[in-house]
Order: C-alpha cells, then sequence, then structure tokens
C-alpha cells in the first residue's frame, strides 16, 4: 500500500508542475539534494513550491530494502517574506515536526535556486553534478524538474 501511496504522489507532482508562475514562482519545480555536514547524502529530490507549502518527494536506495525508497514531505510555510520581486524567504514545519528555513531565488525562470536549512541539520540545495551523476544511475527515468537536464 505504501508503494501505491508514494507512486501517486509522485505521478500528481509531475502532473501539476511546469516552469512556475513568473511573477510568484508558484508551481516552480526544482531538483534538489540533501546533504548533511555539506556532504551529499546519495538523496536526490523534486521540489515544488506552491506559495502555501513547499512540497519534496526524495528518492534514495533502500538499505533494508532492495531497489530505490521514496519519502513525500510537505513543509507548510509559517512564515514568509517576500524580500524583492522573485526571492522569498520563509520558514516551514514537515508533517514529522521538522522545522526548516531558507530561501527560494526565482528570477531566473530556467535555474532557481534554493537553500533550505531543517532544524535536524539536513540541507537541501539545488541538485549538483554528483547529485546528477547518482540520479543518472539509480532513477533516469524520474523527471525531477528545473536543473537536471541530463545530456
Amino acid at each position: 500500500m505504501r508503494p501505491l501511496l508514494c507512486l501517486i504522489v509522485m505521478i500528481l507532482l509531475h502532473s501539476v508542475c511546469s516552469a512556475g508562475d513568473p511573477d510568484s514562482g508558484y508551481g516552480t519545480c526544482i531538483a534538489v539534494e540533501f546533504r548533511v555536514n555539506n556532504k551529499f547524502t546519495a538523496s536526490v529530490g523534486k521540489l515544488e513550491y506552491t506559495g502555501q507549502s513547499i512540497d519534496i518527494v526524495s528518492f534514495t536506495k533502500g538499505i533494508f530494502v532492495p531497489g530505490i525508497v521514496t519519502l513525500p514531505q510537505v513543509y507548510l510555510i509559517t512564515e514568509k517574506t517576500i524580500r524583492m520581486k522573485g526571492v522569498h524567504h520563509f520558514k516551514g514545519i514537515n508533517q514529522y515536526g521538522v522545522v526548516a528555513t531558507g530561501h527560494i531565488d526565482f528570477r531566473d525562470q530556467i535555474n532557481p535556486q534554493i537553500t533550505m536549512l531543517a532544524d535536524n541539520g539536513g540541507f537541501i540545495t539545488n541538485i549538483s553534478a554528483e547529485g546528477k551523476d547518482w540520479f543518472k544511475k539509480h532513477i533516469p527515468y524520474i523527471m525531477l524538474g528545473q536543473g537536471a537536464d541530463i545530456p
């Protein structure tokens, strides 16, 4: 049942993601990776900014389960400041009680930038070359969003 739920979440996120509203950034999908102590954790994901929430589906290789494991997270934005058109600073909490702060800069619609720091020490940022290599090797059939173009 759980894999089916994750599959449905992935399909829904993929179907609603687009380039995003150029004025508000709502609907912007970004390929992200997860880091701890500035080290890649072999986990990549897809992030969508809706204005009221940040919806993330992460993909990582299973340790006790063969294959790829997905984890959906929804950060409800509790505080938001718009510094200038296209730059939003925010604070949010997810369904597990993890609080994160960060900013999204989508002035460049082709390459929007995201930085999120969670209170548990996790760091979410745009996908790097190392993340793209991991993505290409393990889950090349999933579309993550802007920034994950694989040549």
